[in-house]
């Protein structure tokens, strides 16, 4: 009998845990780093690394992976996150918006088209709380 491979995130098509937004900011900026310290890549960071930075009992991988979806969305064709980014820099409403917005896990290594969230509905949630803030 095959072992089954280890699994990196939960079980796909699982809802991924909602986070703190702190937590994925500190994600974030772990991982921001490393790639602008190594723009060729193949670098990896320790979870305890990550664990480090978020606050006690903080969910990892959902962290992490939450962190990853960004960092996708970053590279997509047609700059959908550029109104929330300054220089390199991201809006704390996208930290508060992609902690919580709703996301299943992916199958590891299986192809998929499209995000496992609603980048539709992610953007809007981005445009109404950046336009609330602006009229306050």
């Amino acid at each position: 009998m095959q072992d089954d491979p280890p699994r990196f995130w939960g079980p796909p098509g699982d809802s991924v845990p909602v986070v703190d937004p702190s937590d994925l900011k500190a994600a974030w900026g772990i991982y921001h780093d490393l790639e602008e310290s190594h723009p060729e890549g193949r670098v990896a960071v320790s979870t305890s690394v990550i664990e480090h930075a978020c606050s006690p009992g903080a969910d990892i991988r959902a962290v992490t992976y939450r962190s990853g979806m960004l960092g996708l969305l970053l590279i997509v064709p047609g700059e959908l996150m550029r109104p929330w980014q300054q220089g390199e820099t991201l809006s704390e409403v996208v930290f508060k918006v992609a902690a919580r917005i709703p996301m299943e896990w992916l199958e590891t290594g299986a192809p998929r088209q499209g995000f496992p969230f609603d980048v539709d509905a992610f953007l809007q949630e981005l445009r109404d709380r950046t336009s609330a803030a602006n009229e306050r």
